[in-house]
C-alpha cells in the first residue's frame, strides 16, 4: 500500500502512514514523500523505529547531509545530537554548551541558515523525551507570505538580509566571542523571499539568525525583520507538535520556521536526533 497522508493544520503539514522508515523505501513511496514535503512543508512519522543508520539513508535521499559542526555532539558525522544528557548519563548543568544550545533552539529560525550552503530538510527523531513539554512549533512562512497585504509584498520582495551565527548565539549567550564565532560562520546574505515554487508562491526567509536588511538602516532593518517575525508567527500559521518516543518530522528549512518549547531541563532528560539536508540548488543560485 502506498503511504497516505493526513493533514495536520488547514495551511499546511501531514502525518505521513503506511511507512516503516527503517527500511528502505520503494522509488514510488520516497517520490510520494518527496512531492508532499514540497507541497505541505512538514510531515510528520509516528511510530518509527529508527536508528542513526536508518535515519541517514531517509535523509541522504533528499540530497547531501550537511557535515556536524566542530563542538557539537556528532561532530564530523552526519547526525547531530541535541541533548541535556552527558556522556556519563546525567543532566547536564545549564551553563553547558549544549543547554545553551537547547535555549538558542528556543527562539524562531530555520537551520543553517548562516552558513555557506544554507538548509533544504531537516529531519528529527525522538529518540528520549521529557514527560511534559518540550514540544517543537513550526509557522508556515508559505501561508505568511500568502497573508501580506499586496503592498507589503511589492515593498519587501527583492529585499536581502544579513544572517549571522553570532548574532543569533549573542541573544541567548551576550558573552560570546562574536568575533571567534565569526571566523568560523561569516555572515552571508540571504534573500529575504524566496520563490522556490513559482512566481505565485513564495515565502518569508528570516528568523533568529536574520541580523539586519542589506542597505537599510540597523534600526528600520531590525523594525522590518520584528514586524514580519511576528506576522509569520502568529497563531494562525503555527503547528504545535507533541513528541512521543519514535515520532521523526520531517521539514522544509524554504518555507518554515521553527523552535523547541521550555521543558524542565535540569530535571529530565532528552534525547533528539537531526540530520539536516544542504540546499545545494540554492548555493549555487545565489553564487551564480
Amino acid at each position: 500500500m502506498p503511504p497516505t497522508f493526513h493533514p495536520i493544520h488547514p495551511l499546511f503539514g501531514a502525518e505521513v502512514r503506511g511507512v516503516d522508515l527503517s527500511r528502505p523505501l520503494s522509488a514510488a513511496d520516497f517520490a510520494a514523500i518527496r512531492e508532499a514535503f514540497e507541497a505541505r512543508s512538514v510531515l510528520v512519522f509516528r511510530g518509527q523505529a529508527v536508528d542513526d543508520a536508518a535515519q541517514v539513508t531517509f535523509a541522504g535521499r533528499f540530497g547531501p547531509l550537511e557535515t556536524v559542526r566542530s563542538g557539537a555532539v556528532g561532530a564530523g558525522g552526519h547526525l547531530i545530537t541535541l541533548t541535556n544528557v552527558g556522556p556519563d548519563g546525567g543532566i547536564l548543568p545549564p551553563t553547558h554548551e549544549q543547554q545553551l544550545h537547547g535555549m538558542a533552539n528556543r527562539l524562531w529560525h530555520t537551520d543553517s541558515s548562516f552558513k555557506a550552503v544554507p538548509a533544504l530538510a531537516s529531519l528529527l527523531s525522538a529518540r528520549r523525551v521529557p514527560p511534559e513539554g518540550g514540544e517543537t512549533e513550526w509557522a508556515s512562512t508559505r501561508a505568511a507570505w500568502a497573508a501580506l497585504p499586496v503592498e507589503t509584498r511589492r515593498r519587501i520582495d527583492g529585499l536581502a538580509a544579513r544572517h549571522d551565527f553570532a548574532h543569533s548565539r549573542a541573544l541567548v549567550d551576550p558573552g560570546i566571542d562574536r568575533a571567534a564565532v565569526r571566523a568560523s560562520f561569516p555572515p552571508v546574505v540571504r534573500p529575504l523571499v524566496r520563490h522556490d515554487w513559482g512566481a505565485a508562491d513564495a515565502a518569508l526567509y528570516l528568523g533568529s539568525h536574520a541580523a539586519a536588511i542589506e542597505g537599510m538602516d540597523e534600526a528600520e532593518g531590525r523594525a522590518l525583520l520584528d514586524e514580519l517575525t511576528r506576522h509569520a508567527t502568529e497563531p494562525r500559521f503555527v503547528y504545535t507538535h507533541a513528541w512521543k518516543p519514535g515520532d521523526l518530522v520531517l521539514w522544509d528549512n524554504r518555507a518554515t520556521l521553527h523552535r523547541g518549547r521550555p521543558f524542565a531541563a535540569g530535571r529530565h532528560p532528552r534525547v533528539m536526533v537531526r540530520a539536516t539536508v544542504s540546499d545545494v540548488a540554492a548555493a549555487r543560485a545565489q553564487a551564480a
